[in-house]
């Protein structure tokens, strides 16, 4: 069996996706075909359970779509799942080769994409973790059971000559509204270098570099500042060698969990239990405007409410699980 997986989504939205590959792969022995986008190929790609990958860049999509199509219609699937419920998603799979394309239920599609002529999974509950409603897509296929886990290959090797027992920050967030204070995080990095003696690595992208400087500024350069300095594979063995990662609401924060780490998630204006970690601790203020869902905020409390205490409360639990206690 083939299956043509369209998921052009973000690092979070493929990582939470992996489940579903791994048991479409194991329970049905399917040969799995992904179209993703740029950012999340290298982790598609070298994937054990993945055959063939097609990269779709949806920032370039007018030159990028030809090609794209060219690859989607060059072999005859079985079937094929649209995974990201949206227009260039649903055209896709339009375009493939199927014999049977599927779709989410009409509640949860998005720019009316539940008009397109596919099969529909069950009605179910929206606010699920997505890896359980991803998971959904299994059930319709007839799988009754499913073990979540990720496989995301690790050789073990951490970059950079990083010291041991490092607590890695991850100081970024896609949505403006999703991410902590400098402050908080140079704040975080000093109390668990007092209370531990623990180095903290910071770990973000591009955009995230001017952050990266602040916290810099007020720690006296006694974090490990990696923001914007490592490839794919080097900050998923950043993640995988740390003792516990301190995110927002973002990709890595995925990621951390899938490596089977101690995470702790900053939560402002999203629900923890649909795109939350799906193990680990999560700290959001119960304020009157949360879950909101905004991608921006004038003045995001939900956010800079968080405080150091918050959040050293959740380190002590989680390096405790591991036999590390304040020296």
């Amino acid at each position: 069996m083939d299956i043509l997986i369209v998921k052009l989504g973000a690092l979070g939205d493929v990582v939470n996706t992996l489940p579903l590959v791994i048991a479409l792969k194991e329970h049905l022995g399917a040969r799995i075909h992904w179209v993703v986008e740029p950012l999340s190929y290298p982790l598609v790609s070298r994937h054990r359970c993945v055959d063939s990958t097609v990269r779709f860049d949806k920032n370039d999509w007018i030159r990028s779509l030809p090609g794209v199509m060219r690859q989607v219609r060059s072999q005859d699937f079985d079937v094929c799942l649209d995974l990201q419920r949206i227009v260039k998603s649903g055209m896709l799979c339009l375009a493939s080769r199927s014999a049977r394309r599927i779709g989410f239920d009409r509640l949860r599609c998005k720019e009316l994409t539940w008009n397109l002529p596919f099969e529909r999974i069950r009605a179910s509950d929206p606010s699920r973790h997505m890896v359980l409603q991803y998971l959904e897509f299994a059930e319709h296929l007839g799988i009754t059971e499913c073990e979540v886990r990720w496989d995301i290959p690790v050789n073990g090797n951490i970059p950079f000559g990083l010291p041991p027992g490092y607590i890695a920050l991850n100081i970024g967030a896609t949505k403006e509204a999703n991410r902590w204070t400098p402050e908080g995080f140079a704040s975080l990095a000093s109390a668990i270098t007092k209370n531990y003696g623990l180095q903290c690595v910071l770990t973000g992208g591009s955009p995230d570099r001017s952050m990266a400087d602040k916290i810099i500024d007020i720690t006296g350069n006694t974090v490990i500042d990696l923001a914007g300095k490592t490839s794919l594979q080097e900050l998923i063995e950043v993640l995988a060698g740390s003792s516990a990662v301190v995110s927002c609401d973002t990709g890595p924060m995925h990621l951390g969990v899938a490596l089977g780490k101690e995470v702790i998630a900053l939560f402002g204006p999203a629900d923890p239990s649909r795109t939350g970690p799906y193990r680990g601790h999560v700290i959001q203020k119960q304020l009157h405007c949360v879950p909101c869902n905004r991608r921006t905020c004038s003045d995001p409390v939900c956010m800079t409410s968080i405080q150091t205490d918050d959040v050293m409360e959740k380190v002590d639990l989680a390096l405790s699980r591991q036999g590390v206690h304040p020296r």
